[in-house]
């Protein structure tokens, strides 16, 4: 009967585990924006040196999927094509500027000193509208989860009025004696942004 009861009660700790999964940390906010969300222009997601990698590929969908739940799928721009034109024809580096500050939050309130930028943000709204950046980075995917290294997804809106940030959060997944990629993937999505509409109040 003792070992019956520990067998349950292991099994119902890597439940819990699992549907709790990994927590992310809120790394930047700012409550003083308060620019209404009209609508989202949705970067491609790609990993943190502003590539479209596999492991970018595997989550984009859901994410897309999430911000349209978060702030409603009307409001929700793709702009995967646009950025792509938009970054052939000024070139790259004020794009990589915006996509490095998602990870380093010291870079966060230089960028609108940055002519590059403010004409990349000017070049991306006069084509989509005035509406708020979301983007997302990963590094990593199903090959370095399954290795047993860390992945790192960081989620954050920009906001075009301020040219700063409104948030970012930033969560690591990584496997552990039971779990795999896609029931991971999808609770690091998940929890970020459960985190965000908490941390926003936003009501649905």
């Amino acid at each position: 009967m003792g070992k019956l009861l520990s067998l349950v009660l292991i099994s119902t700790f890597f439940a819990s585990c699992g549907l709790l999964g990994p927590r992310p940390n809120v790394v930047y906010h700012r409550p003083d924006i308060t620019t209404p969300v009209n609508k989202v222009i949705i970067f491609p997601t790609t990993d943190f040196n502003g590539v479209v990698s596999e492991g970018a590929k595997s989550v984009n969908m859901s994410l897309v999927s999430s911000w349209g739940s978060l702030y409603g799928k009307d409001k929700v721009i793709p702009a995967g094509p646009v950025i792509e034109k938009i970054t052939q024809n000024l070139g790259k580096d004020a794009y990589m500027k915006i996509v490095k500050s998602l990870d380093n939050t010291s870079a966060v309130e230089q960028l609108h000193k940055n002519p590059q930028i403010r004409d990349f943000i000017s070049q991306v709204t006069n084509k989509l509208g005035n509406h708020n950046f979301a983007l997302a980075l990963i590094s990593g995917g199903e090959k370095e989860y399954d290795a047993k290294q860390p992945v790192f997804l960081n989620v954050g809106m920009f906001d075009t009025e301020s040219l700063t940030w409104k948030w970012i959060t930033k969560i690591e997944g990584q496997k552990g004696m039971m779990g795999n990629w896609t029931a991971t993937s999808g609770t690091m999505v998940s929890n970020s942004f459960d985190k965000i509409e908490e941390l926003e109040k936003i009501k649905k």
